[in-house]
């Protein structure tokens, strides 16, 4: 058991690093996590507490938790999917370990124990905060129901875990047969967020659709999901042996899980780390690409992009969500129209001036898009420890800057021009609009890439340990999103205020105008004092 325990501690310094705190004694110095943490849980109280406030009269507040457990576990099984890759498979120290006298169930044992207690933490975050809020509304209370909430927190990982080692592992097997491993991560991370920012813009017919059908989902959790079964029942009507049955059914599944998991997993292991060739290829005749210095460090750059997917989540999101508006534009205006007419909650327009503005309201759009959307804010800090080896090349630092702003263009423009493009031809705007439009759909973006760049190389972040640090936690991330946000809420108030009472042709040439002159004062900004600051990096 000390070996376990021993084994595990050092397991848990590589890949969550972002759990970490620094103190006088060279730990990470950053209570953003746990800040974050403190007010998500607060929230989820305060959204449990409104659910049980409206079920209470009814005498159904039992039903929530066993909502929560499912809710929670398919949250944990589609997460883990993606987790179980680096937290299982291909971790930093196999080397280590598997060098190590140890048997290799037991090595598989620490790595699945290590992604329960990343999973422990992450269940904790959503279930602690409704059980607690219960006790508040409960009919009755006992020891009881504290003893089976505990256990529930403790068992409920297991069961998503298991599903999702499975599944991820089938994931990690086939992309490790491909150039791109980390496709599938990403597509599961922005199809995960995609899907909370539906239901949270829906919350209102979500929360009175679950009011309105209480039971009856309650009754088809209970038949479909055993753990939210057992838990309703021991809350209840509590009984030792359902409890007892509970636990060893859960010991009994993460055993069996293990035993089939080891049958496999260091054979999948060492396949990931082979490298992929062509079986098919001709080397008598060998071809050898030659690309300029500018094109060969845009493709390193759109590597990195793609290479990283909380990269791409984080930089790249606002793209995502700009091309499922369009598309929801496109195919269902009318609903749209409550952001825009609602006096509250939205800006306020009235019919007449949404019909007669379309231009503006495509250049809002573009707007918030462009400036949510900062991708250099990151791509010095990502350099890492290679900084040093970019800065030898022999390039000049005016190219090696241009080339990120021209990757990060290339990832952006074209969504810019083929949504605004898409949105012209279907609101039929003129031909003056829609040129003026094109141009700002490159102009904007390139503000929102100069300012990235800018604040990074001020706010460089070159010794980090997971790309998570730089992307979410720097200075640079942080501010260059607070810069976006303000860009984004002052020109929607400009906008709002100017609508309708400037022609609209007029509105889009000062516009186009004023973002040239914007883009030239960032530019030459960049090469003068940028590349002063470049040649000053060093880790």
């Amino acid at each position: 058991m000390k070996k376990i325990v021993s084994l595990l501690k050092a397991t848990m310094t590589s890949g969550m690093g972002l759990f970490k705190i620094k103190t006088n004694n060279k730990k990470r110095n950053s209570i953003l996590p746990y800040v974050i943490a403190g007010y998500l849980m607060f929230m989820i109280w305060g959204s449990a507490n409104a659910f049980y406030e409206k079920l209470t009269p009814m005498n159904l507040q039992y039903i929530l938790l066993p909502i929560y457990v499912l809710s929670i576990s398919i949250m944990t099984f589609m997460e883990g999917i993606y987790k179980s890759g680096p937290l299982i498979f291909a971790c930093k120290d196999d080397n280590l370990l598997f060098s190590l006298p140890l048997k290799k169930r037991t090595i598989l044992w620490i790595r699945v124990l290590k992604f329960y207690i990343f999973e422990l933490m992450f269940n904790s975050l959503f279930m602690l905060p409704p059980m607690i809020a219960y006790i508040r509304w409960a009919d009755h209370l006992s020891w009881t129901y504290f003893l089976s909430s505990i256990i529930m927190l403790i068992l409920l990982p297991i069961i998503p875990i298991v599903l999702s080692c499975f599944v991820g592992s089938i994931i990690t097997g086939l992309s490790s047969r491909f150039k791109h491993k980390n496709m599938a991560q990403t597509i599961l991370s922005i199809g995960f967020i995609m899907i909370v920012l539906l239901v949270s813009y829906r919350s209102d017919q979500v929360f009175n659709y679950i009011i309105q059908n209480a039971k009856s989902i309650n009754d088809l959790i209970l038949r479909i999901y055993y753990p939210a079964g057992v838990y309703a029942k021991l809350i209840s009507d509590f009984h030792m042996i359902d409890l007892i049955g509970f636990i060893l059914i859960n010991v009994i599944i993460i055993t069996i899980g293990i035993y089939i998991l080891s049958l496999y997993y260091f054979k999948l292991n060492t396949n990931i780390k082979k490298v992929v060739t062509d079986k098919n290829q001709k080397n008598k005749y060998m071809k050898t690409k030659v690309r300029t210095q500018t094109a060969s460090l845009i493709k390193k750059e759109i590597n990195t992009f793609l290479q990283t997917p909380v990269f791409i989540i984080n930089s790249g999101f606002a793209l995502v969500l700009y091309c499922v508006i369009v598309i929801t534009i496109c195919i269902k205006f009318d609903s749209i129209l409550p952001i825009l007419t609602n006096q509250e909650d939205g800006l306020g327009l009235s019919m007449k001036v949404i019909q007669n503005n379309i231009p503006i309201l495509v250049f809002g759009l573009l707007s918030i898009t462009a400036f949510m959307t900062s991708i250099t804010n990151s791509v010095i800090s990502l350099e890492g420890k290679n900084i040093t080896i970019l800065k030898s090349l022999p390039v000049e630092e005016k190219t090696i800057l241009l080339s990120k702003i021209y990757a990060c263009m290339l990832i952006t423009t074209p969504i810019m021009v083929i949504g605004n493009g898409i949105l012209l031809i279907h609101f039929k705007i003129h031909m003056i609009e829609s040129i003026l439009l094109l141009l700002l759909s490159v102009l904007i973006p390139l503000v929102s890439h100069f300012i990235g760049i800018i604040v990074n190389l001020r706010f460089p972040r070159l010794d980090f340990e997971n790309e998570a640090e730089v992307v979410k936690q720097s200075v640079s991330s942080f501010v260059s999103v607070m810069v976006g946000m303000i860009l984004a809420v002052t020109t929607v108030f400009i906008l709002v205020k100017i609508i309708g009472n400037i022609n609209q042709i007029i509105i889009l040439l000062i516009a186009t105008i004023l973002y040239i002159i914007i883009d030239t004062v960032l530019y030459i900004y960049l090469i003068k004092k940028g590349t002063k600051e470049f040649k000053k990096l060093s880790i």
